[in-house]
């Protein structure tokens, strides 16, 4: 869509159907006018089924709203602020002709931080490059103060833990500098960006939002033919397909190399394709210039079904939403057919050129992650260890026993601060086995702490491999009782009973510290059916009188502890 529709759809936002919009507070702060800026944003919002609430600074007023603990910016808390000071080349103004101005906006800007706790996206301001100093633009006296705010703010994000940085020159890289800027906006209404602009930096934003909801998209589900190499592989062969040296064998390489990458910061590969299964093995076998392999895919689906039903079946097999996944066929019929058939599946337009695959599959932004752990980095070699195991479990007559011969470990950490990127991620993303699905950036669990929370995470492994960091809880002191916030486990490692053993761990270390009483609640959503039952099978007793949609427990600490004595779990607890 384009800015006009996004304006005209938040212009609108009274009249929007309330039902099925999240809802979610957002302050935004500039030192321009930001009227246009924040419609775009708010249209986008809606059409992400979101219902923005949007809080603004008054114009030019910025710094006088920072140090007001009593103004709307501190007053009507938002899940995230978006911050974005332009040093603009073509207006002098406090950021060109004051230091000092810059000293106090930086103090400013961590004393907010630090206030509102909740995310902040901070954008650095454009580099100018066109400036006086022609080719020595670098020694240019605007160039070198924007060079140095940007550091700054770089620099404040590393000691401020919820403050994120986005670079702007990104979208000023992708537009063009001459682009970006509206001169007669900038001069007779301080509006200093043209839409195109604000819809590009406001699609990164949107990023941003549906990041830290736990809405980016997982895995990309791809064709084969004419998507991932030239040509049918079931009229040419594996060795007549359209890959390697020379066009557009090289365009097909390098889009692979591009998936590669995706897949090495975990987003997870799939294949759905109609073709006979025999003749895609051989591809793997034999083509030396296939740049994936097998190994790759976390699932496979090679025949003749309805791409719409296999979709389906690969998101049962990664225990994953289709509403996480995304699509990529180069055939419009397949393409429209899924999106009437699974119209939560994200299907981009991808009849292009095989030159044009990459710059294509880069525009999605739609993989968004505030942070990158090692788990990410691991998880497609996870998946194909996750293939290993499901042979296993062909192999085996139950559970029980399936189980007993993973030889399931785990590693439970305690308030360990190198964990916290990894726990407020999976609060970020884990929908199914997730008891509340609380969503909590790590800024937010760092001031659990603080306050007395209790953090525990724990790592898994078996025989096949490690897990990493896949279970979560969060407690609440509340004297000599103890409350379950948060219980959440990767899908990854779902029906493997490791959520039972991790919670004896946790209630022998209340126990322990003197709790009697553990409550909890299970808040109904869309997609978190698979832990409905986990309380109740755990041991916790209803409470009557719930409200709609959440379900209340308690549980008996001691009796728990007199009851699991004897009994020997299947997982075993390390050191």
């Amino acid at each position: 869509m384009d800015s006009l529709t996004y304006i005209r759809s938040y212009a609108k936002i009274k009249e929007h159907p309330r039902k099925g919009l999240l809802r979610i507070p957002i302050t935004l702060i500039t030192n321009f006018t930001d009227d246009v800026l924040e419609k775009i944003l708010g249209g986008m919002c809606l059409a992400e089924k979101i219902l923005p609430t949007i809080t603004r600074a008054p114009y030019k007023q910025y710094h006088l709203s920072f140090k007001d603990k009593t103004a709307q910016l501190y007053a009507k808390k938002p899940q995230i602020s978006f911050i974005f000071f332009d040093i603009n080349p073509y207006q002098h103004g406090e950021f060109t002709d004051s230091k000092t101005h810059i000293e106090e906006t930086l103090s400013d800007l961590r004393t907010y931080c630090d206030a509102i706790e909740t995310l902040v996206v901070m954008n650095l301001s454009p580099l100018p490059y066109n400036n006086p100093s022609g080719h020595f633009y670098t020694d240019d006296p605007l160039f070198v103060r924007t060079q140095e705010w940007n550091a700054r703010l770089v620099a404040l994000s590393k000691e401020t833990s919820n403050l994120y940085i986005f670079d702007t020159n990104k979208i000023v890289y992708q537009l063009g500098e001459n682009n970006i800027r509206d001169m007669r906006g900038s001069y007779a209404f301080d509006i200093p960006f043209t839409n195109d602009f604000s819809v590009a930096l406001c699609r990164e934003w949107i990023a941003c939002i549906l990041a830290i909801r736990g809405r980016s998209r997982k895995c990309i589900v791809l064709d084969l033919d004419n998507t991932l190499w030239g040509g049918v592989v079931g009229e040419t062969g594996p060795l007549g397909i359209a890959l390697g040296p020379g066009y557009p064998g090289i365009a097909f390489q390098n889009f692979q190399r591009t998936l590669l990458r995706l897949w090495e910061r975990g987003v997870i590969l799939a294949i759905a394709s109609k073709n006979n299964l025999a003749d895609v093995e051989e591809v793997f076998e034999k083509n030396q210039h296939f740049i994936l392999k097998k190994e790759h895919f976390a699932s496979i689906r090679a025949n003749w079904e309805d791409k719409s039903e296999n979709i389906v079946d690969i998101a049962k097999e990664l225990n994953i939403g289709t509403d996480s996944m995304v699509f990529i066929d180069d055939s419009p019929l397949e393409r429209e057919s899924m999106r009437k058939e699974r119209p939560e599946v994200f299907v981009p337009e991808f009849s292009v050129a095989p030159e044009e695959y990459v710059s294509t599959l880069l525009s999605f932004n739609v993989f968004h992650q505030m942070s990158l752990t090692e788990e990410d980095k691991n998880k497609g070699q996870m998946y194909a260890q996750e293939r290993e195991r499901t042979a296993v479990l062909n192999h085996t007559k139950n559970k029980k026993e399936y189980i007993a011969e993973l030889g399931i470990t785990m590693r439970v950490f305690e308030g360990e601060d190198n964990n916290i990127p990894r726990v407020s991620q999976l609060t970020l993303k884990t929908n199914q086995y997730n008891l509340t699905t609380k969503r909590y950036s790590e800024a937010d669990i760092r001031r659990f702490l603080k306050e007395g929370w209790r953090a525990y995470s724990a790592e898994v492994a078996d025989t096949f491999g490690e897990y990493g960091v896949v279970i979560v809880a969060l407690i609440t002191p509340e004297g000599k009782d103890a409350r379950l916030d948060t219980f959440l486990m990767s899908c990854r490692v779902m029906s493997r009973d490791i959520e039972f053993a991790f919670l004896e761990h946790l209630i022998k270390k209340l126990h322990a510290a003197g709790f009697k009483k553990m409550t909890a609640s299970f808040i109904t959503t869309a997609k978190n059916a698979p832990s409905k039952e986990f309380l109740s099978e755990a041991g916790f007793t209803p409470i009557k009188g719930a409200v709609k949609g959440i379900k209340n427990y308690t549980l008996d600490i001691l009796a728990y502890i007199t009851k699991h004595a004897k009994q020997k779990s299947s997982v075993t607890i390390l050191n």
